[in-house]
């Protein structure tokens, strides 16, 4: 596994909930770090075998461009947009970071960060898979009955089973 980053995006953007913020904007830095497996893509030397940086960008942009009152809310549209993209995440780390807050004061920056870990064991055969944990999860697009998914939420509880468990139970 490895670390892939993007450090020190920027980004001009409208965060806030003060009427000059919203109006004048603001400088923002955004950094990502992204746990994944690199072994096809140092083996093939194909961009589409890694978690692309650009794409990485792409992401950050389009949540920069979209205003909120919050940089927390940023935030968490960066990971949401990142799990829906990369389905191979082990692990997230995001910084959103607002330079000189308007706040009556001298305020280098003020910044919000987010790590996340996707990978878990399987309740049922203890092997490790990625999980999101919640309504992205792959998992949740599997075509289980529904006396089946509400047997297994009895006997494992709500952490996803892997991709190999799933299987067995969809039939």
């Amino acid at each position: 596994m490895a670390w892939i980053a993007l450090e020190g995006m920027r980004f001009h953007a409208y965060h806030g909930v003060y009427d000059a913020e919203k109006a004048l904007g603001t400088e923002y830095l955004v950094d990502v770090y992204v746990k994944a497996g690199i072994a096809k893509a140092a083996a093939t030397d194909q961009v589409d075998q890694t978690v692309n940086y650009e794409v990485i960008f792409r992401i950050c942009q389009m949540e920069m461009e979209q205003p909120r009152h919050l940089i927390e809310t940023v935030l968490a549209g960066i990971i949401a947009r990142m799990k829906h993209q990369f389905a191979s995440l082990q692990a997230i780390r995001v910084r959103v970071r607002k330079l000189h807050p308007p706040l009556g004061g001298r305020v280098e920056q003020a910044w919000v960060e987010e790590d996340a870990d996707f990978v878990a064991s399987c309740p049922r055969c203890k092997k490790k898979h990625i999980c999101y944990g919640d309504q992205t999860c792959w998992c949740k697009e599997a075509n289980l009955h529904p006396a089946t998914k509400e047997t297994l939420i009895r006997q494992f509880g709500t952490t996803c089973l892997c991709e190999s468990c799933v299987k067995l139970y969809a039939g």
